[in-house]
């Protein structure tokens, strides 16, 4: 039976994954002057993501200072937890990480404060608090640890977003918060796109931010700060968001809603043009079925079609494919796990707790491959399975991102970590 193969040129790198670990992996390793190809099935977690960056979750943490020593803290979890990806990347992946996040971020005019020493407190649409180590700069005085009334304020009768729900529910966490409506025709059934993405083209037109300021300015009564849903802008966002503030006289700070998100686009924009600056070659739509392993070491990656099948090959594979949910690990209706491109092993501590909203959360989420302080996969007693590929983010075993509040700060220093030799 013949085999219809092409081969593509020898990268330096192969990056499985466009989520923000294998972007932000792809980046790094571009950067310090590697050969990168991207392959992925699409887009990642990037237009479902709220934008900021969640390290650790420190509430009623007993490492935590007096002074709210976020870096402290994130030491003595690695101290305590050594299988944790902070203990296997380091602590100084994770500052490389935010650095390298950092500065691609703002040479797309995207802005981010914060550091290591304390997490901003940010409401979401629903009106809980999260805690952040760094946040999109228009989110910044939306922490609720400021002083001051905040004016919670939306479209009237837009679907995604409730600002009376949201102060409310801020209001009895004993937060200063009100809500208010604005009338914006455009949005309204049948005249236009009424997602996040349609709004945020919407107030790029300075008419539309003159007539929603001209109302919110007259329902102020001394409110400290304006929350407005993620909406203000896309190409044009630190413009618009200026221009709004400018025009209130107020402090604006935005609140993610529901997906896609428009922080998380923006994100995913400066991503891309930072790779296609430095002439990364990202193939979406180029869903990985295998990978080759030729004795001990992963040979490249192959990629199906009606045709035939493309093999890319490459002296190093980073495999940042996502978890259980992400499609880094399959599983069939029986509940058995797999590993989706080499058939790495899984260590699998348990399921999902019948409580569905388990404060311990579930020990499913513990699932990945294991890997060493190098990043590569290895088995139960620590051998090397393939020598020249790492893992970054979700696919890693040994955490639970969503109890820790440690999402963004793993694929942050686990991807700053694969990409360096």
């Amino acid at each position: 039976m013949l085999t219809h193969e092409t081969l593509q040129p020898m990268d330096d790198i192969l990056v499985i994954g466009a989520g923000p670990a294998g972007l932000l992996a792809a980046s790094v390793a571009s950067a310090r002057g590697a050969r990168v190809r991207v392959l992925a099935a699409g887009i990642g977690t990037t237009h479902l993501s709220p934008g900021w960056i969640g390290v650790l979750n420190t509430d009623d943490d007993p490492y935590v200072s007096p002074d709210r020593d976020l870096a402290g803290a994130i030491e003595n979890w690695i101290a305590e937890h050594p299988a944790h990806p902070y203990a296997l990347a380091g602590f100084d992946a994770l500052q490389g990480g935010i650095s390298a996040f950092r500065e691609m971020c703002a040479a797309a005019g995207l802005n981010y404060l914060g550091d290591l020493q304390a997490n901003y407190k940010l409401p979401t649409a629903l009106g809980a608090l999260i805690p952040a180590a760094l946040v999109p700069e228009s989110f910044a005085v939306g922490d609720a640890r400021l002083p001051g009334e905040m004016l919670i304020a939306g479209p009237a009768g837009w679907r995604d977003f409730f600002p009376a729900l949201c102060a409310g529910n801020l209001a009895r966490q004993g937060i200063a918060a009100r809500s208010a409506a604005f009338d914006l025709p455009e949005a309204a059934a049948g005249k236009f796109d009424a997602t996040p993405v349609g709004l945020a083209r919407l107030f790029e037109r300075a008419d539309v931010r003159a007539r929603v300021a001209a109302q919110l300015k007259a329902k102020l009564n001394g409110a400290a700060r304006v929350g407005l849903p993620a909406v203000l802008g896309l190409d044009g966002h630190a413009e618009v968001w200026r221009d709004l503030q400018e025009r209130l006289g107020t402090p604006v700070f935005e609140i993610p809603t529901l997906p896609p998100s428009v922080p998380g686009i923006r994100l995913y924009r400066a991503f891309r043009q930072a790779l296609l600056r430095s002439g990364t070659r990202i193939l979406l739509d180029m869903t990985v079925t295998r990978g080759i392993n030729e004795n001990g070491r992963a040979a490249g990656a192959v990629v199906p079609s009606p045709a035939r099948e493309a093999t890319f090959r490459a002296d190093r594979v980073i495999l940042a494919t996502g978890g259980l949910y992400g499609g880094g690990i399959s599983s069939d209706r029986h509940g058995a796990m797999r590993e989706a491109i080499f058939d790495l092993p899984l260590s699998v501590l348990g399921g999902f707790d019948e409580r569905f909203l388990s404060k311990q959360g579930h020990s499913i989420h513990l699932t990945g491959v294991r890997a060493n302080t190098q990043l590569q996969p290895v088995g139960e007693t620590g051998t090397v399975l393939l020598e020249n590929v790492r893992i970054a983010g979700r696919l890693l075993a040994g955490y639970n991102p969503v109890v820790e509040g440690s999402t963004e700060g793993v694929w942050l220093a686990t991807a700053y970590r694969a990409a360096i030799p």
